[in-house]
């Protein structure tokens, strides 16, 4: 065909592309968006324990910690509080006195504190003003970070006049001379604290944290076990083992974020499975909202958006024995929230021994 034949051919046919369709034929025009929209519609949101709440989540109104305890028996208090800096955390007259206010509620013998973030060098300063806060106490053993400065740390007060034996500061190989663990010995038990590693930004830890700290931890604990003695845990565990323990478990960055994942909830179902009991759980099975840390940084505190992470663990025969046996058995677990302006709050129990 020849070529001048070949241009009006093919302008011919692009203007037949461009005329209009018959009637009828011609396409409804979508808006933008719409078909994306439609999509999404299709799939219902991630529902959480407390999607209903738009605004703050109903604060429970908790009993105080149990005074006494059956005839015949031994009251036994243990409190265990994450203040992240003691030396801060003193320098409030504030926090002082929400201090004393825990340990006159409560009636500890056992005082546990945790992420002091001292140095054996402070011993003599900040340690001092603890014992003029709570003068009824002693010290019965400081664990410091010597892997940071700044960083983790524990420490057990007793009550002066206690009957434990023994009190010895421990660290766990995968988390070497970071202070995050003592053992108090008692003839009919033992009462551990400790403070679990933060799995970090980025969960940079998390591995570490779960398959060693943790295996390690549940070794540690059936030693003890293995002893014949109850054993009391308690602590900043670092977890919120259910979805009841999350205020927004329904969020997609839940899980993957520290102390929420689905590795680390399901090691601590591990731990329990090793033989012990969550106490706040067996004290209080229908609660709801019980938290005992809230984001500073998030202001989440008045509207009581938090996480369940500290925890007071008893061994099962603890429970399943209650008041059928010689031994010690866990009579109450208990929060104390309104003493907590924001980070952690205070968390105990009550022991029959």
């Amino acid at each position: 065909m020849p070529r001048k034949r070949l241009l009006p051919l093919v302008h011919a046919t692009r203007a037949s592309l461009s005329r209009p369709r018959p009637c009828g034929a011609k396409p409804v025009p979508v808006k933008k968006g719409h078909a994306k929209q439609a999509r999404r519609s299709k799939k219902p949101k991630p529902q959480g324990v407390y999607t209903g709440f738009t605004g703050a989540i109903p604060e429970p109104e908790l009993r105080k910690p149990v005074a006494r305890v059956p005839a015949g028996r031994r009251r036994l208090g243990v409190l265990s509080w994450n203040v992240g800096g003691l030396r801060a955390f003193l320098a409030s007259e504030d926090r002082s006195a929400d201090l004393q206010k825990a340990v006159k509620e409560a009636r500890p013998e056992v005082i546990g504190l945790l992420e002091h973030k001292l140095q054996e060098g402070d011993r003599h300063g900040v340690l001092d003003v603890l014992l003029d806060v709570l003068p009824d106490f002693e010290l019965g053993a400081v664990n410091y970070s010597t892997a940071r400065k700044g960083f983790s740390g524990s420490l057990v007060l007793l009550r002066k006049g206690s009957e434990a034996l023994k009190v010895l500061a421990e660290d766990l190989p995968s988390a070497a001379n970071e202070g995050r663990l003592i053992v108090v010995e008692y003839k009919e038990l033992f009462v551990v604290l400790c403070y679990v590693p933060n799995s970090g930004g980025g969960l940079k830890r998390l591995s570490q944290r779960v398959h060693h700290w943790d295996a390690e931890l549940r070794t540690r604990l059936g030693v003890l076990l293995a002893k014949k003695k109850a054993v009391v845990l308690m602590g900043d565990l670092n977890v919120a083992h259910e979805d009841k323990d999350i205020w927004n478990a329904q969020a997609p960055h839940v899980f993957k974020s520290a102390g929420t994942t689905p590795q680390e909830r399901e090691s601590f179902t591990k731990l329990l499975e090793s033989g012990f009991v969550d106490g706040f759980s067996v004290s209080h099975p229908q609660v709801l909202g019980a938290f005992t840390y809230w984001s500073v940084r998030a202001g989440n505190r008045k509207k009581n958006r938090g996480l369940r992470l500290d925890y007071v663990l008893a061994s099962k025969g603890m429970v399943s024995k209650r008041g059928d046996s010689n031994g010690p058995f866990l009579v109450d677990t208990f929060h104390l929230p309104k003493l907590a302006p924001g980070d952690h709050c205070p968390v105990g129990a009550v022991i029959a021994i």
